[in-house]
């Protein structure tokens, strides 16, 4: 387990660091600035390296960790770019941090894993350097191994035979060289302390069909997912490429079984018409109000749907730029627009505001307004309903199948027409909320009079922050 403020520090250091190796007085203010960071005059008269140490040690928490996030973007500077291991630095930290310095996978998994990996040749296709350098650019700053012919790792090993070959001994064999074990050779590049994300890019990239031929990366991905199945994470195939699998690390979901079909949301009027055309298919047609809802009919490929997916079918069916600004501010609108109380404004405003920078176009789409169950009768047609509920405030679809049902409740949830306390209303809620559980769907509510304090929004991000790290880290 990491030490937040130990990240938190190494952070500091690293950013001074990066900005004392490029810049020099002229120019160190202004990125400075670019970064967000407070800077002064130096009155104390300090060295540039004392002074940029000075800067980011009197940053906030957030501030330099706005800083490091802007860094990954673009480094604010024509003088020169920051590393690519001053980068992994970084980003390290600040997966730490995200993670509150919890590593899901467990060393004992590292170390079971590195010693599966012995004899095994994890470099498949490639040079052993040709491995780490896109995923762990740290290890270029270190020596590397040689490759013997029976697939061993040594060191010295070259210089050895030349050493011998010159010397005149005609017994290679016993030429003096240092073996290594996998193991050792994975601790040196410190597998067992890399943030999970990190440790996932080096088990995806040893299974990369770029890096495996075909038969190799079946067994190397079985092998790998019997391990790491202890600490509830698997290799899924995510992609093709050149017609073979792409894989993914990601924690296994008991999520909702079946891919979703059709998906009815932002309804802003009457219940819609829908008339099933091909009952063995199941596709439905509606006739009336279709112009009150959205119908999204395009299956998730990897049981997700981000906004960008979400914007991308949209301009499709309006023949739109996806990318075109007013087009999607309006869509965004159209969204807003069938949201029904103001806690539930807050919430989906918060949503946008705070996670869309953070994530992009990879930001989960948070639907509103959403059909779970569908009774095309009216009260006034039956005498008891048969669906307790019908539409939920929020869903989002997350990877492995995860459904996320988000509620905002107000009074009505738990009292009567006479805005009394209803302990059957209650019941009756509680009861359908453990039905669709077993579903495999998430349920959580938020009371609408948690949105009246002045703290409203941090509840809110700390949320999705612990839910996105649950289900995305």
């Amino acid at each position: 387990m990491a030490d937040i403020n130990q990240e938190l520090n190494h952070l500091r250091k690293n950013i001074a660091r990066i900005i004392y190796l490029h810049e020099v007085w002229e120019t160190l203010r202004d990125v400075c600035r670019s970064l967000g960071l407070p800077v002064d005059e130096n009155p104390t008269g300090l060295g540039k390296e004392k002074y940029l140490y000075k800067v980011t040690s009197e940053a906030s928490e957030s501030v330099i960790i706005s800083a490091a996030q802007k860094i990954l973007i673009r480094y604010p500077s024509t003088r020169g770019m920051a590393s690519e291991a001053d980068l992994q630095r970084i980003q390290d930290s600040l997966w730490f941090i995200e993670s509150k310095g919890i590593q899901n996978i467990s060393s004992v998994t590292r170390y079971r894993i590195a010693e599966s990996l012995e004899g095994s040749r994890f470099w498949g296709r490639l040079g052993i350097r040709d491995i780490f350098a896109p995923t762990i650019p740290t290890a270029m700053e270190k020596s590397f191994p040689e490759i013997g012919s029976d697939g061993n790792l040594f060191y010295d090993l070259s210089s050895s035979i030349f050493a011998a070959v010159i010397s005149g001994s005609k017994n290679l064999s016993q030429v003096s060289v240092s073996r290594i074990s996998v193991q050792q050779f994975l601790i040196g590049l410190g597998f067992i302390e890399w943030p999970d994300k990190r440790f996932c890019l080096f088990l995806e990239r040893i299974v990369h069909p770029e890096v495996q031929p075909i038969d190799r990366q079946k067994q190397l991905v079985a092998q790998l997912n019997a391990l790491l199945q202890n600490d509830g994470f698997e290799l899924q195939q995510d992609n093709i490429q050149g017609g073979f699998p792409v894989y993914k690390a990601r924690k296994k979901s008991s999520g909702v079984s079946g891919v979703p079909k059709y998906i009815i949301f932002a309804s802003i009027g009457p219940k819609p018409d829908i008339v099933i055309d091909d009952a063995v298919n199941m596709d439905i047609r509606i006739v009336r109000f279709a112009e009150k809802c959205i119908v999204y009919d395009q299956p998730p490929t990897n049981g997700d749907l981000t906004w960008q997916m979400l914007l991308e079918w949209w301009g499709k069916k309006k023949s739109s730029d996806p990318n075109n600004s007013n087009f999607r501010r309006d869509f965004g609108h159209r969204l807003r627009a069938s949201l029904q109380s103001e806690p539930e404004r807050i919430l989906f405003d918060t949503y946008f505001k705070e996670f869309k920078s953070r994530m992009g176009d990879n930001l989960p789409a948070l639907l509103p307004q959403v059909y779970l169950h569908y009774d095309p009768r009216n009260k006034v047609e039956r005498d008891k309903p048969v669906l307790i509920r019908q539409r939920m405030d929020f869903l989002l679809l997350l990877r492995n199948s995860a459904r996320i049902v988000i509620e905002v409740d107000g009074v009505q949830h738990y009292s009567d027409k006479g805005g009394c306390a209803s302990t059957a209303k209650y019941a009756e809620m509680v009861s359908e909320d453990r039905r669709i559980r077993l579903l495999g769907y998430e349920i959580y509510r938020f009371g609408g009079s948690e949105f009246i304090f002045p703290n409203a929004q941090q509840s809110i991000i700390a949320f999705f922050e612990e839910l996105f790290r649950r289900h995305m880290s």
